[in-house]
C-alpha cells in the first residue's frame, strides 16, 4: 500500500461512518418494545424429561371381611373421611352385643364373688370357715377381674371393625379405579378402588449423577410443556444412583400445575456451578454480520448498540456480557431495522425477564 492509499483509507473509513450515521439519524422513527437488563443464573442447563405424578395416590383395601354393600364409582370425588365403600355390619354389630353381654355376666359373677369374701371373711374371724376356702374364692375373684379386662378388649376390637365397615378415604381425591363391585363377598384385605389426589402434583425426573449434584433440595429450576411454563422447587431427591443407568430421580413441588398427572414435561436442570450474570430476554438479540449485540435506549431516546457475549440460556432469557448494567432497556421489538443512532418511539416496557 503506497503512501496516497494508506492517507486515503482512514478518510474513507470516517466518510462511511459518519455517511451511516447521517442515514441513521436521517431514518424514520423506529417503534420498539423494551425489556431490561437483569441479574441472575448463568449455569448451563440440560433439558430432561419428566412426568407429572400425584403426591398421593394409595390403593385401598378392606380391614374387614364381609358383603360389599356400596362402593364409589370412577370418577367420584371424595372428601378426606368420607367413606368410600360400606361392608354389611350386620355380623359385626352382633360381636359388638354379644362382647357387652359377656361383660355384664363377669360383672354379675365379680360381684357374687366379692359378697363371697366378704361373708368367708367374717366366718374366719369367728373360726368357722377354713382360710383355704377363702383363698380360693380370692384366686377365683381376681380370674374374673382378668377375664373382663379381655372382654374390653374383644369388645373395643369389635367396635373398631365396626367403625372399619365404613372405608374412609385417608385424603381428598378423585375415584380412578375399582376392583370390587357391590354384593361381592371381601376377604380382610381385598382390594376395593384407587384413589389420588388430583390437587397436590409434583414432577418426578431421572437425572445423571454428574446433573444431580449440582441440584439441591428447595432450590428451583424450569419445568415446560404444552405452551405453558412454571417454575418448580426441588422437594426432594434420591440420593442413589442406578448402577446401569448412572441415573437418579428427582421430585419437583408444582405449586399451581397446569397439566394433569401422567403428562410429559421437560425439566431443565442446572449441569454446573450456578453463577450470578447479567441476563436479557432472548428477543434482545440481534445476530447480523456475524455479530451478536442488543440494542439499548438512551434517555435522547435513541438507540445504542452494544456487543455482547452469550452464555447460558434459561427459560426466556439467556446470560450475557458485555457493557451492560442492570436495569438498562434493552430492545426486544423492533431491533431487526435498527441501526446505531436511529430515533425510537417506545411503545411498551415489558417486564424484567425472569432468572
Amino acid at each position: 500500500m503506497n503512501r496516497l492509499q494508506r492517507l486515503v483509507s482512514p478518510l474513507l473509513f470516517c466518510a462511511v461512518a459518519g455517511t451511516a450515521s447521517i442515514a441513521a439519524a436521517q431514518a424514520p422513527e423506529a417503534v420498539v418494545e423494551l425489556s431490561s437488563v437483569t441479574e441472575g443464573e448463568a449455569a448451563a442447563v440440560v433439558r430432561l424429561p419428566g412426568t407429572v405424578i400425584s403426591t398421593r395416590d394409595a390403593a385401598l383395601s378392606t380391614e374387614v371381611a364381609g358383603r360389599l354393600t356400596w362402593i364409589a364409582q370412577v370418577g367420584d370425588r371424595i372428601e378426606q373421611g368420607e367413606p368410600v365403600a360400606r361392608i354389611d355390619e350386620h355380623l359385626l354389630q352382633l360381636e359388638v352385643r354379644d362382647q357387652r353381654a359377656e361383660i355384664a355376666r363377669l360383672d354379675a359373677d365379680i360381684a357374687y364373688n366379692q359378697r363371697q369374701i366378704e361373708r368367708l371373711e367374717r366366718l374366719a374371724k369367728q373360726n368357722n370357715m377354713a382360710q383355704s376356702e377363702l383363698d380360693q374364692v380370692a384366686s377365683r375373684l381376681e380370674m374374673l377381674r382378668q377375664e373382663r379386662t379381655s372382654a374390653e378388649v374383644s369388645l373395643e376390637r369389635s367396635r373398631y371393625n365396626l367403625e372399619r365397615s365404613r372405608v374412609p378415604a385417608p385424603f381428598s381425591g378423585v375415584v380412578v379405579a375399582r376392583s370390587a363391585a357391590e354384593g361381592e363377598y371381601l376377604q380382610t384385605g381385598a382390594p376395593l378402588l384407587r384413589l389420588v389426589d388430583t390437587d397436590t402434583l409434583e414432577v418426578s425426573v431421572n437425572a445423571p449423577l454428574r446433573v444431580a449434584r449440582h441440584n439441591q433440595t428447595g432450590e428451583s429450576v424450569q419445568v415446560e410443556a404444552a405452551d405453558s411454563r412454571v417454575e418448580a422447587r426441588i422437594r426432594g431427591l434420591v440420593p442413589v444412583g442406578d448402577a446401569r443407568s448412572r441415573m437418579m430421580e428427582l421430585r419437583l413441588a408444582l405449586d399451581e400445575s397446569p397439566w394433569l398427572i401422567g403428562e410429559a414435561v421437560t425439566v431443565e436442570l442446572p449441569e454446573s456451578a450456578r453463577q450470578s450474570a447479567l441476563r436479557v430476554p432472548r428477543d434482545a438479540l440481534v445476530l447480523r454480520d456475524n455479530e451478536v449485540f442488543v440494542y439499548t435506549v438512551g434517555d435522547d431516546n435513541t438507540a445504542h448498540k452494544v456487543p455482547v457475549t452469550t452464555g447460558a440460556g434459561r427459560g426466556n432469557s439467556i446470560a450475557v456480557s458485555g457493557e451492560l448494567q442492570v436495569g438498562d432497556p434493552v430492545v426486544v421489538r423492533g431491533a431487526e431495522r435498527l441501526r446505531e443512532g436511529q430515533a425510537v418511539r417506545v411503545i411498551q416496557h415489558h417486564l424484567a425477564a425472569g432468572p
